[in-house]
């Protein structure tokens, strides 16, 4: 990617397995899971492109989210209408040039990251991660990561040399945020 560039981050939604459009079957994202790091992009002026494993808009679950911040990226969202055209108008992953993005943030993934899957996107995942781009997963109900999930915490892996460094500025990151939102 171009230095002059503006730096793009990618936004994969995974609806859910099952059968339908889009492997939409049982949506296990709503629009706050959405809406807040699509924000939290925006804010540093950074590109944001959606993406669902078929393209078009995500099979979303309604009032899933906690109140607080991501109610106020959801309304801010519902009333933004070039969030809402970006959203219906998802990106499918034949679409994606891995090149292209700084880095991608998914939301939803099942199953196993270590294997293929029925639409791709753990190959996809594993494509970033194979030329050093970081990917923040944000599991659908059934990741097989750890047996206990991560609770109400955040898991940061990495497995290479540079990755003490990335998980350690990741950390500082999320803890003065939470410090300046007063939750720690």
């Amino acid at each position: 990617m171009n230095e002059e560039a503006a730096t793009r981050f990618l936004i994969l939604i995974v609806e859910g397995e099952g059968e339908g459009e889009g492997g939409a079957g049982n949506p296990e994202v709503d629009l706050a899971r959405i809406a807040t790091p699509y924000y939290a992009f925006k804010k540093l002026g950074s590109e944001v492109v959606l993406a669902t494993p078929l393209g078009g808009p995500p099979n979303l679950i309604e009032g899933m989210h906690s109140a607080g911040l991501s109610d106020t990226a959801v309304q801010r969202f519902r009333s933004d209408r070039i969030a809402r055209d970006d959203l219906a108008d998802t990106l499918g992953l034949d679409q994606i040039v891995v090149d292209d993005f700084a880095a991608a943030f998914c939301i939803g993934l099942s199953g196993k990251i270590w294997t293929d899957d029925n639409f791709g996107v753990a190959a996809l995942v594993r494509d970033f991660l194979d030329v050093g781009k970081p990917v923040a997963l944000v599991p659908g109900k059934h990741l097989l990561l750890a047996p206990e999930g991560a609770g109400n915490g955040l898991l940061i892996l990495g497995d290479n040399d540079e990755s003490p460094l990335c998980a350690a500025r990741a950390l500082i990151n999320v803890v003065v945020d939470m410090r300046r939102d007063g939750h720690v």
